[in-house]
């Protein structure tokens, strides 16, 4: 009776040191779990996180004439470049908030939109620019620069409270065959000015006419 009594004992110790460990387990299975969703949350706060955008100003020209060179047919014999100068400002007072980072561009990095109508994303479609004698393109052979990269665009820099920039952009239809254009058609564009800090994009609105 004695014997018995010691080995339900003893069954009843190992039930306990089992349980406990189940009971353990499941506890520390919890805490890692908290553990891993906090760390995501935190993670998710750097990601979205971003600042004010700086007040800046994006102004240029309304138009940039191509009908001469698009043929009737929608073809282009003789090509020639118009261009026009791009103003940018940053209008914070001294002491204000710096736009950092600045990119110029021809796609707009938040919404992912295209700034070219769809009639002039062909591969005949040259948009550049020059800054300080050195040119850059914005779109060229069907692509918009800087789209499937880390690269948005033409970076510009930082521009403090009252800093300017001015630049050149040029529209170029290069020879083509007939069909390439519409002749005789203005066509909506935009250009964007990104903060990649603030995840904001100024608009500045614009036509090309074949």
């Amino acid at each position: 009776m004695k014997n018995v009594v010691i080995v339900a004992i003893a069954m009843l110790l190992v039930g306990c040191v089992i349980g406990g460990g189940v009971v353990w387990q499941y506890r520390q299975m919890e805490v890692d779990d908290a553990f891993q969703s906090g760390m995501a949350y935190q993670q998710s706060i750097g990601v979205t996180a971003v600042t004010s955008p700086a007040a800046v100003t994006l102004e240029g020209p309304s138009d940039f004439d191509q009908s001469s060179v698009v043929d009737s047919d929608g073809g282009v014999d003789t090509e020639s470049a118009v261009s026009g100068t791009i103003y940018i400002n940053n209008t914070e007072e001294t002491g204000g908030r710096t736009a950092e980072d600045v990119y110029l561009t021809l796609w707009n990095p938040v919404t992912d939109k295209e700034g070219l109508h769809d009639n002039l994303e062909t591969e005949y479609t040259d948009i550049y620019i020059t800054i300080q004698g050195v040119t850059s393109r914005l779109y060229t052979e069907g692509e918009y620069i800087g789209q499937d990269s880390s690269t948005p665009g033409i970076y510009i820099g930082d521009l403090l409270p009252k800093d300017a920039v001015e630049l050149t952009i040029y529209v170029n239809l290069e020879v083509s065959v007939a069909g390439t254009f519409q002749d005789g058609e203005t066509a909506s564009c935009y250009l964007y000015l990104y903060q990649p800090s603030a995840n904001y994009c100024d608009v500045m609105s614009f036509t090309i006419s074949t």
